[in-house]
């Protein structure tokens, strides 16, 4: 009996070495992200149907950023360029 045993288990982990369930995985794969996309979306197809011109251009922007800081007393950092120097024979 315990010859049989083993043989049998021998030949059922060799036959499920050659089962394949990555097709199986695969074709599902994602699905739950997909769901909880299309479950959050109000309006799918708001984009295509509001298109429009911006309503205020960059410099009325950044000057109402500008603003904003300084009522709240917060310091406006200015840009600087990054400036890479290259010195030959170093």
């Amino acid at each position: 009996m315990k010859p049989c045993l083993s043989i049998l288990c021998l030949v059922s982990c060799t036959l499920a070495g050659c089962m394949s369930t990555s097709p199986i995985y695969d074709a599902r794969f994602g699905d739950a992200n997909r769901v909880a996309r299309a479950a959050q979306t109000l309006d799918p197809g708001a984009p295509s149907r509001n298109v429009q011109n911006p309503v205020i251009d960059a410099k009325a922007t950044a000057g109402a950023q500008i603003g904003y800081a300084t009522s709240y007393g917060y310091a406006v950092k200015e840009v600087k360029q990054s400036v890479i120097t290259l010195v030959p024979g170093q």
